[in-house]
């Protein structure tokens, strides 16, 4: 494992959120993540990057091409 990745649990607490939350992040690709004998890990740029695409609230309305789901997409992002 790239020394440069971070444990779930301190994405979580750079987020204020849950792990489960980080990891679904990681599954609709809003962030890059690898998992290593049974744990998840995070790359810090994409959290970096997902945190100044949301200004740091939730990503609720950001698909994983970045773009904002209420006006540039219209809402047809997955």
């Amino acid at each position: 494992m790239s020394e440069q990745m971070m444990q779930l649990s301190d994405a979580a607490k750079v987020m204020q959120t849950t792990p489960l939350n980080v990891l679904m992040h990681i599954k609709r690709g809003l962030l890059k993540g690898i998992e290593e004998q049974g744990q998840w890990f995070v790359n810090p740029e994409s959290l970096d990057a997902l945190l100044a695409r949301t200004g740091g609230s939730k990503a609720d309305n950001v698909c994983s091409s970045g773009c904002d789901k209420k006006t540039a997409c219209g809402g047809g992002c997955g």
